[in-house]
């Protein structure tokens, strides 16, 4: 079968801005979308209609993932690193490397095994909420997602909104390399906003990673469709001793070290990238 000319472009656009040091940059064009205004966004679903919307939302994305798990459109082999959520009472923020429209799904499945009685948010961009179209878009903004706006007033909104739900107990994952790279295995540099977002709310970081492996299911794009093992690296908690910048730069290194950790224990290799800095 031939490889899909598009994904062929996303990786080669993936190794130029691996090359030029560009972590945090999309290589997929994002969909045209309207600015989100103030009122545009029910962040904590206090609405009749915004709760009755969740509902379905969450009840057609179940359906929709079990269908492409039985589709071998997404395939978990196995969780590991369970045990290390012993003990974890309150709401947390996870930490997890971004590389599928999919790649949340085994972050929902742990926490369902964990404590079903939990949710799990996600902090989506908001051109996928604004621009998003038809199923995927009613997905975008009726899930559990909550927006970011570059909007300064709707940014306080999702501040509060993400502090609710960590109060609350519930889950909250945030992509912190920001931008999603097609299957890109690499753990790639961490933004600060995912542990900020931990230390105002005092609750922990849970560090997640996915490593992939090719399955033996050829894709329609060409390309086989991987395998993925979620790994818990561990839970970071936020030190009372430091000061907030101190503990978000200690608390991202602690991720960036267990990522970098897991990488080359799982694949065999040192993290090295083709950037002019060489090793992370």
């Amino acid at each position: 079968m031939e490889k899909d000319v598009y994904r062929q472009i996303v990786y080669s656009k993936i190794a130029d801005y691996e090359k030029k040091g560009l972590f945090d940059v999309d290589v997929e064009e994002d969909p045209p979308y309207e600015p989100l205004k103030v009122g545009d966004v029910d962040y904590c679903r206090k609405k009749l209609s915004s709760k009755i919307k969740n509902i379905y939302a969450n009840y057609l994305l179940n359906k929709f993932t079990k269908k492409q798990i039985k589709q071998k459109n997404a395939i978990l082999t196995e969780i590991c690193g369970m045990d290390k959520l012993d003990g974890l009472q309150s709401g947390a923020v996870v930490t997890s490397n971004h590389f599928h429209p999919f790649d949340s799904f085994p972050i929902r499945y742990a926490l369902k095994t964990y404590n079903a009685k939990k949710k799990l948010h996600i902090i989506i961009g908001e051109h996928n909420y604004s621009g998003g179209k038809g199923f995927y878009g009613f997905l975008f903004r009726n899930q559990n997602t909550i927006p970011l706006a570059k909007n300064k007033e709707l940014m306080i909104e999702c501040m509060h909104a993400v502090d609710y739900y960590l109060k609350r107990g519930d889950w909250v994952l945030i992509y912190p390399e920001q931008a999603m790279w097609w299957n890109y295995r690499k753990p790639r540099p961490l933004k600060a906003g995912a542990f900020r977002f931990a230390i105002k709310s005092n609750v922990p970081v849970i560090a997640c990673m996915i490593t992939m492996q090719d399955s033996d299911i050829l894709g329609k794009d060409g390309y086989y469709v991987q395998e993925y093992t979620l790994h818990i690296l561990g839970v970071i908690y936020p030190n009372a001793e430091l000061s907030n910048k101190e503990n978000m730069e200690c608390m991202k290194a602690e991720n960036e070290r267990l990522l970098k950790e897991k990488y080359e224990e799982v694949y065999g290799i040192p993290l090295v990238y083709t950037t002019e800095e060489g090793n992370k």
